[in-house]
């Protein structure tokens, strides 16, 4: 495994362990109920109530809510560590067992389906497709938007909804200008011809001059959709750090704030039938830049781990939440990310 995966590995671990053993001590601290009904409302409850409170912790110091999908691990390992809890009180391990059994069972089987129903022909047909009028496309700053209408253009065959059909056109959109390595996770072989054709448009494509950005954009957004750990912000936070870390190309708040801007666009693109519909319309007329990412971005970067101590102190500190508020409002401003506020 590579170093990166390890160390992704480790956090989740790391994060699965947390969050189930302060469900386990929340169990065993709870007055225990007299009444079967009454155990059932604590193991629903008490999980919810910790994860819920950690996460506003988490949203004051980053300055925005996470994405809903990072609640995941921590809600199913904060609700394993309850019933473990409550089944030491109560002396009731065959139960506990069947229990964690059956959540264990659903969370893989929904983990499963959601991927599997990913594992379908338009993703692939839209690849076709970019590579096909590949030749006719733009370079440079223009690319950028040419190759996420392209990607969006509607398929005449396909039979699924409206988000569905956005899903696989951001997933072909990360695919060709984010990450090739994104294939996999839809049943494309990353080093196949036609996957390899369609990576080769990251080469040229610039955002607001930033030849990184598009893949920072177009990752992101696809991430947020195949719903994996390393999703959105705390994926691109995650990246930033150890750039800062390794001696990389350092900690860069542009970097995050493309990170944050694809995760924003993808859930405007998928948010609601409604949404989705709008976002279609939006992207087969005249693209503005200025809608879906901010024309200036007056934030600091790159900053070596030192140059970010000495400025902000540590993620979360006032003046880091400064930044991320910046870049919260600069996003704000972009009409497109903001288009699945009407479809709720």
């Amino acid at each position: 495994m590579s170093w990166d995966l390890v160390y992704l590995a480790t956090a989740l671990i790391l994060q699965s362990v947390f969050y189930g053993l302060l469900g386990a001590l929340a169990g065993t601290a709870v007055t225990p109920a007299s009444t079967f009904r009454g155990r059932l409302l604590q193991i629903s409850i008490v999980p919810f109530a910790i994860v819920g409170a950690g996460f506003f912790i988490r949203s004051v110091k980053a300055g925005h809510l996470p994405v809903w999908v990072n609640a995941v691990i921590p809600v199913v390992s904060c609700f394993m560590g309850v019933i473990t809890g409550l089944a030491v009180i109560h002396r009731k391990w065959k139960a506990t067992l069947i229990i964690t059994a059956l959540v264990f069972g659903v969370v893989l089987g929904v983990m499963i389906g959601r991927n599997s129903s990913l594992l379908t022909l338009d993703t692939k047909a839209r690849l076709e497709k970019l590579v096909s009028v590949g030749p006719d496309l733009p370079r440079g700053e223009e690319l950028f938007g040419a190759l996420l209408q392209t990607t969006f253009a509607p398929l005449p065959f396909s039979k699924e909804s409206m988000i569905e059909q956005n899903q696989s056109a951001i997933l072909a959109w990360g695919i060709a200008l984010g990450d090739h390595r994104l294939a996999r996770f839809v049943g494309l072989d990353p080093d196949s011809e036609l996957v390899r054709r369609a990576a080769s448009f990251s080469q040229g494509t610039t955002l607001r001059g930033r030849e990184d950005w598009p893949q920072h954009y177009a990752t992101s957004a696809a991430l947020a959709i195949i719903e994996h750990p390393r999703i959105s912000d705390a994926g691109g936070l995650m990246k930033e750090q150890l750039d800062a870390l390794t001696q990389g190309s350092g900690f860069s708040f542009g970097d995050l704030a493309a990170d944050r801007a694809g995760v924003r666009f993808a859930e405007a693109a998928t948010a609601s039938e409604d949404s989705a519909k709008k976002m279609q319309l939006v992207l087969q007329g005249t693209f503005k830049l200025d809608e879906f990412f901010p024309k200036i971005l007056d934030l600091p970067e790159p900053l070596t781990l030192q140059d970010f101590r000495q400025k902000f102190g540590s993620v979360g500190s006032e003046r880091y939440r400064l930044e991320i508020i910046k870049i919260e409002a600069a996003l704000d401003s972009c009409e497109a990310l903001s288009v699945s506020e009407s479809g709720h």
